[in-house]
């Protein structure tokens, strides 16, 4: 079954007698994984002992929240995390969006009762008002949360746990955040870094810590960059990693705000950094198939499509 896919697309299935992985086949055809990437305000973790059920949010300790919430924080996406704490008991963290990095805090909730009361006023009561106890937990400024869920797909259980215990090992005292679900499982392994709210894809150890040191190349990088949280998804996501390889690390260091509109031929993307406007040229790329994973020439398959850049105009 292939779902409308183009002749181009279905020129890109595997063959019929192939069972891949669907994040060796989106690797193997070149997808550009920017676009998809988290459009949120606020991330909300609650450390969660293993084995996680599929949804993770059928857990107990999670039953009274949803994946994506309206808040008081604003768009807020809630990720279960392996705990990793030295003291007893669970934390929850929260990294709220600002203008440069984020906000943080986090607390240990006694019971979960207090954790469902939590999740119940947040949605409408300030952090500062809330009913829960407070304790000194203050979340690492620098994070990798990597998806590690196998319960929901095998490419980010076996990827995205081997990229996390390799990590481990190599830049020790790091803060690595083993988390549930954040989409494109097809481009494990996959992770989010904070406090630049980037989000990464088709990730090994030496181009992770690149990023973790800003030691590499923005511009040789990007092609990881799944988007900034703080962009729309889609060609929003797409003409701000455009401008992020022309300006580099800096970047993330400057307020900025993206707009995207359609027009006739595509989108032009407006990106205000730092009070000065870029504005970016958008057209839709090739259409390529998302196959369903380990099935026999991946199929059934839907179609996606990728973003081109087309012009790139930066501040006179």
């Amino acid at each position: 079954m292939s779902n409308g896919l183009s002749e181009s697309a279905l020129r890109l299935l595997p063959a019929a007698g192939q069972q891949l992985r669907c994040a060796s086949h989106a690797h193997s055809i070149n997808t550009d994984p920017c676009g998809n990437a988290l459009f949120i305000d606020a991330l909300v973790l609650v450390e969660v002992p293993l084995p996680w059920p599929k949804p993770v949010f059928k857990h107990p300790l999670l039953q009274q929240f949803t994946s994506m919430a309206t808040t008081s924080l604003g768009s807020t996406r809630v990720l279960a995390a392996v705990p990793s704490g030295t003291q007893p008991g669970i934390r929850v963290i929260v990294y709220q969006r600002d203008k440069i990095g984020v906000q943080s805090w986090g607390f240990r909730p006694t019971d979960p009762t207090e954790l469902a009361r939590f999740a119940n006023q947040i949605k409408s009561t300030h952090p500062a008002e809330l009913d829960i106890t407070r304790d000194s937990i203050h979340p690492p400024e620098i994070a990798v949360l990597i998806c590690t869920q196998g319960s929901h797909d095998v490419c980010c259980g076996s990827a995205g746990t081997k990229l996390a215990s390799d990590l481990e090992m190599q830049a020790p005292g790091l803060a690595i955040f083993r988390v549930s679900h954040t989409g494109g499982h097809r481009f494990a392994p996959t992770a989010l870094t904070i406090p630049d709210g980037r989000m990464w894809a088709y990730l090994d150890t030496q181009s992770m810590l690149s990023i973790l040191e800003l030691s590499g190349d923005a511009k040789d990088l990007s092609k990881y960059c799944r988007g900034w949280w703080g962009a729309p998804s889609g060609p929003g996501q797409v003409a701000e990693r455009a401008v992020f390889e022309q300006m580099g690390w800096d970047m993330d260091l400057m307020p900025r705000e993206v707009w995207a509109n359609k027009t006739a031929t595509g989108w032009t993307v407006t990106l205000s950094v730092a009070l000065e406007n870029w504005t970016v040229e958008i057209i839709q790329g090739r259409q390529i198939p998302t196959i369903t994973c380990r099935a026999e020439g991946g199929l059934p398959a839907k179609p996606a499509y990728e973003y081109t850049v087309t012009s790139v105009n930066s501040p006179t």
